[in-house]
This record gives structure tokens, sequence and C-alpha cells, in this order.
């Protein structure tokens, strides 16, 4: 389970995550960790989302997110007050998207770098951190 993450000038990116404790002794004891000039062992993984059935979570194209951000109610909600437009259906949604971002239809995030730059800082990071203030009203 991921704890924490972090990134700063000193120590970099590092995450922090909760390692099963099914095992007798921790599956890391005899590893050698960074300490001043000694390098700690590297390792390499992969790193699946699961649902809380332990199914891994798909993930979805950004094609596939924006399609799915005009079909919530709540993107609407948000996207309306970030436009002289009315947003307040599916296709308002999506006229949102496209008139922002200066593509002609959702897949262009799946091919053209800019647009998929664009969406991630200017729809996505915007409307997770939208969703995170209503979680602390609550």
């Amino acid at each position: 389970m991921l704890l924490n993450w972090s990134e700063s000038s000193s120590r970099g990116r590092t995450v922090t995550f909760l390692v099963d404790d099914s095992g007798e002794a921790h599956p890391f004891r005899d590893c050698t960790i960074k300490s001043g000039k000694r390098a700690g062992q590297r390792y390499q993984c992969v790193l699946v989302e699961v649902d809380s059935s332990e199914q891994p979570v798909q993930q979805r194209t950004l094609a596939q997110q924006a399609f799915v951000y005009c079909k919530d109610p709540e993107f609407w909600r948000w996207a309306d007050g970030r436009s002289f437009d009315n947003i307040d259906n599916e296709d308002s949604a999506r006229a949102f998207i496209l008139n922002l971002l200066q593509i002609r239809s959702r897949g262009d995030l799946d091919k053209n770098p800019v647009a998929a730059d664009g969406f991630r800082r200017g729809v996505m990071a915007p409307y997770i951190d939208f969703q995170k203030q209503l979680e602390l009203r609550v």
C-alpha cells in the first residue's frame, strides 16, 4: 500500500510502501541501504494499482479519461466555473475540453504530446485538486 511520496532537492523522488508482513522476516532485512558514499542496492519493480477486490485497476488512456470526465456531472460543475459557456451536459463538457486544448477530438490526447500535456496540467490536475477539496469539506 502506498503510504507516502515526496520530492526534494536533497533526497530526490521517494516513495514509501507498506509491505505485506505475513513473512517471518522483513523482505529487505539483509539488503544494503544508501549511507554516506556507500550506495544502496538497486531494484527494478513493476507496480500495479489494485482495487478493493485486489483486482488490477485498468489504466485509461487520456482520451478515455476525457470521455469519463465528460459523462460526470461533477466535472460539468467544475468546468462550468472555468468557462464562459454553460457546461451542463456531456456535449458541452466535450466542447469545453476541445476548445480549451484546441483539438478536434478527444482522441488527439493520445496522439498529440502538446495536447496531452495541456490536458494533464490544465484539466486533470486542477480537477483532481477540486475533488480533493470537496472531500475535505465532507
